[in-house]
């Protein structure tokens, strides 16, 4: 999964990354089920309307799927102020997460070269969808119990070794954007100091 050279400034505020068709698909694929599993836990049938044009939601505990959960942490220890704060803030979180798989999946589907060419906000969009992926991925290989160099050492065979091999591509990615995004932020303050 290296065929890209991974994201690279193209001009000022513009970052550019080319993907393979397999490389774009399996975004593609990746981005579509972070969308869906977001949607599992809309709060439907709101019995408040006010409660729910502001974002407050029903939903006072956490999500039962382990991934979801990962997606959607308590924000406290305490019981009671995880569940309250999880009432305001878990709509309005989900909600971003989507918007940026979807802004991934947008820009994947209409790239009929691969090439990807992205603004300021779109790359930071990019770097929460990327994480959010890596972040769904590492719970389905355990990485808080499994160490990279275990990972590292699964068998050719095992079905979680192509999906090791996503997350570290991915984690790759991830670093060529934000190093990109770095380099741009860099220069604007040399330039600002300079001008000054």
């Amino acid at each position: 999964m290296t065929a890209t050279e991974g994201f690279s400034r193209h001009g000022d505020h513009s970052y550019v990354a080319t993907f393979a068709d397999s490389e774009k698909e399996v975004l593609l694929n990746l981005c579509e089920q972070i969308i869906e599993l977001l949607a599992e836990r809309q709060d439907h049938g709101h019995e408040d309307p006010l409660a729910a044009m502001v974002g407050i939601t029903s939903h006072d505990s956490p999500p039962e799927d382990e991934v979801l959960h990962r997606l959607l942490p308590n924000a406290y220890a305490d019981e009671i102020d995880a569940s309250e704060f999880r009432r305001y803030t878990e709509s309005t979180l989900r909600q971003k997460k989507q918007a940026h798989a979807i802004s991934m999946r947008i820009h994947l589907k209409s790239s009929d070269d691969g090439t990807i060419d992205l603004d300021h906000d779109n790359a930071n969009a990019w770097l929460g969808g990327i994480n959010d992926i890596r972040l769904a991925l590492g719970v389905r290989l355990k990485v808080e119990n499994n160490s990279h160099e275990e990972l590292e050492l699964l068998s050719p065979d095992d079905p979680l070794r192509g999906v090791y091999a996503v997350y570290t591509w991915l984690g790759w990615l991830q670093e060529t954007l934000l190093s990109a995004l770095i380099d741009d932020a860099d220069e604007d303050e040399e330039s600002q100091l300079g001008s000054s």
